[in-house]
C-alpha cells in the first residue's frame, strides 16, 4: 500500500505526539493578591515613579538651596592676553600742552571669587585678583617708554540689606515647607492610587460574580421560556404572557452581555493600572479580611489626631503664606543697605628703567536708604492680597484642625462596623453555600426543577457580591486610615 502524502513518515510521529501534548495543555493563569497589586502599583508602575519622582524633586531643590545657604560658592575666572592700543587726549608727562596721545598695551589677569550668604541676609564677597600688565606710552620728547606691572588685590566686600527679612533665610524655609508638603502631598497620593487599586481589584472580583449571576439568569429565562413555549401549545398560558417571557429571555441575554462586557473592562482597568499586559492571564484573589484593630491601637490613632497629614499639610502652607505677606510687606517701606569693603594691593611697577613696590589699601563703609513714594497703589495692592492668603491660609487650617479629631475617630468606627458586618456577611455566605447544597442534592434527586436550583445558586453568587461590597468598603476605610498619618 502507498503511504499518503497526507500521513506522517515513521520518524515524524514522537515529535507530532509531543507537539499534540504541549498544545493541550491548559495555561494556568497567575493568581494576583490584593498586597501584590498594591505593591506593584506603588513600586513598579509608572505613576508610582511619578509619585516618588515628585518628592525626590523637592529633596533635591531643597538640598541644593541649603548647599548654596550654607556653604560659599566659588569660582576662578580668567581671560587670555589681550592686545590693545588706547588713544587719548592729554597731557605727555613733563608738558604743558595736550597732544594725541597713542598707548599700546598687553594685559593679563585671573582670579578666585568667593561668595557666601549670611544667615542675616548679607552677602561677604571675597576676591583674590592677579593682573599683569604691559603698557607703552610716550615720555615728553614723544619716544616710546615700556611700562610693566604686577599687581595683586585682594578685596574683601559685605553687604547686609537692613530693615527686610532676609532673603537667603526666606527662600531656605520656603524650600523646607515645600519639601514637608510634598512628603505629605506624596502619602496623599498613594493613598488615592491604592484606592483606585482597590476599587478596580475588587471591580474584576465582583464583576465576574455579576457575569455568572447573569448566565444563570440567562439560563433560567430560556428554560421558562421553553417551559411556557409548552404551556402555549397546551393553551395553559396566553400569547401575551408567552410574549412577555420571551421579551425577558431577550432581556437577560442584553444583561448577560453586558455583564461580560463589563468584567472585561474591569481586567482591561486593572491590568492598565498595574502596567501588566492585558493579555496575561492573571485571576485575583479575595483578599482575607485579617485581625480587627485592637482597643490600644485605636486610641494610639485617635489621640494622634493632631499628627493627621490635613493639619500637618495646612500648617506648612499657613507658615508659608503668612512668611510670604511678612516678606512683601517689608519689601514696600522703609529698606536700606549697608556696605563695607578693603582693598589691599600689592605688586611692582617698572618704568622707564625704574622699578617701585605698589602698596596701598583702600576702604569704604557706605549705608543706602531707599522708601517709595507712590506707585498708584500697587504695592499697597499687593500687600493686601498676600495678607489676604495668609489670612485664608489660617482659616483653612483652623477648619482641618477642628474636623480631623471626628474624621479619625469617624474612621476607626467605620472600619469597626465593617469589621463586624463582614462577620456576619460570612456567615450568610456558609448558609447560602449550604442551601446551594442541599438544593443541588434535591436536583441530582429529581426533587426541584433545574430553574429553582439557577435561582438559588444566583442566590448565594448576590451573597457573595454583598460580601465583596463590604470588603471593598473596609479595605479603602483601613487605607484613609493608615494614610492619615506620615509615619
Amino acid at each position: 500500500m502507498r503511504r499518503s502524502a497526507l500521513m506522517p513518515r515513521a520518524g515524524l510521529w514522537p515529535a507530532v505526539a509531543l507537539l499534540s501534548v504541549c498544545l493541550s495543555v491548559p495555561v494556568t493563569a497567575r493568581e494576583l493578591t490584593l498586597e501584590e497589586a498594591l505593591d506593584i502599583a506603588l513600586n513598579r508602575t509608572g505613576r508610582g515613579e511619578i509619585i516618588k519622582g515628585n518628592l525626590d524633586v523637592a529633596e533635591e531643590t531643597y538640598f541644593a538651596e541649603k548647599i548654596n545657604f550654607y556653604l560659599p560658592e566659588i569660582s576662578i575666572n580668567g581671560s587670555l592676553p589681550s592686545y590693545g592700543v588706547s588713544e587719548r587726549w592729554g597731557y605727555l608727562p613733563g608738558t604743558d600742552g595736550k597732544s594725541a596721545v597713542s598707548e599700546p598695551y598687553l594685559d593679563f589677569d585671573a582670579d578666585i571669587t568667593l561668595t557666601q550668604n549670611l544667615i542675616t541676609g548679607g552677602d561677604l564677597t571675597v576676591r583674590a585678583d592677579l593682573t599683569r600688565q604691559d603698557r607703552e606710552h610716550p615720555d615728553r620728547d614723544g619716544n616710546p617708554v615700556d611700562e610693566f606691572s604686577r599687581l595683586g588685590r585682594f578685596n574683601v566686600e559685605f553687604t547686609q540689606p537692613i530693615l527686610k527679612p532676609s532673603d537667603p533665610k526666606f527662600e531656605l524655609a520656603n524650600k523646607r515647607d515645600d519639601l514637608d508638603i510634598a512628603r505629605l502631598t506624596r502619602v496623599e497620593e498613594s493613598a488615592a492610587l491604592q484606592r483606585e487599586v482597590i476599587e478596580c481589584f475588587f471591580g474584576v472580583l465582583q464583576t465576574d460574580l455579576q457575569s455568572e449571576i447573569a448566565h444563570d439568569q440567562y439560563e433560567g429565562a430560556c428554560l421558562k421560556g421553553a417551559i411556557d413555549s409548552i404551556k402555549l401549545q397546551d393553551g395553559v398560558v396566553s400569547d401575551g404572557d408567552w410574549l412577555e417571557t420571551a421579551s425577558a429571555r431577550l432581556d437577560a441575554e442584553l444583561a448577560q452581555f453586558e455583564a461580560d462586557s463589563e468584567a472585561a473592562e474591569q481586567k482591561r482597568l486593572l491590568m492598565g493600572l498595574l502596567d501588566i499586559d492585558a493579555a496575561e492571564p492573571v485571576t485575583p484573589v479575595v483578599p482575607k479580611l485579617g485581625l480587627s484593630l485592637s482597643g490600644q491601637e485605636q486610641q494610639r490613632l485617635a489621640n494622634r489626631w493632631r499628627e493627621s497629614i490635613p493639619i500637618v499639610k495646612a500648617r506648612h502652607e499657613y507658615d508659608k503664606t503668612k512668611r510670604q505677606a511678612d516678606y512683601t510687606a517689608s519689601s514696600h517701606g522703609l529698606s536700606g543697605t549697608i556696605s563695607a569693603n578693603y582693598n589691599p594691593v600689592r605688586g611692582r611697577v617698572e618704568d622707564a628703567g625704574l622699578s617701585e613696590d605698589l602698596m596701598t589699601d583702600s576702604w569704604g563703609v557706605k549705608l543706602e536708604l531707599s522708601y517709595p513714594l507712590w506707585d498708584g497703589g500697587a504695592s499697597g495692592a499687593s500687600v493686601r492680597a498676600a495678607r489676604l492668603s495668609a489670612e485664608q491660609a489660617r482659616l483653612e487650617y483652623d477648619d482641618a484642625e477642628k474636623s480631623a479629631r471626628a474624621e479619625v475617630a469617624n474612621l476607626i468606627n467605620k472600619l469597626n462596623v465593617s469589621y463586624r458586618k463582614l462577620e456576619v456577611l460570612k456567615k450568610q455566605i456558609g448558609l447560602a453555600g449550604s442551601r446551594l447544597d442541599i438544593a443541588r442534592s434535591r436536583l441530582d434527586d429529581g426533587q426541584i426543577s433545574m430553574l429553582t436550583f439557577l435561582g438559588s445558586r444566583v442566590s448565594y453568587y448576590e451573597t457573595r457580591n454583598n460580601y465583596l461590597e463590604e470588603l471593598k468598603g473596609y479595605f479603602n476605610c483601613k487605607v484613609d486610615l493608615e494614610c492619615r498619618y506620615a509615619n
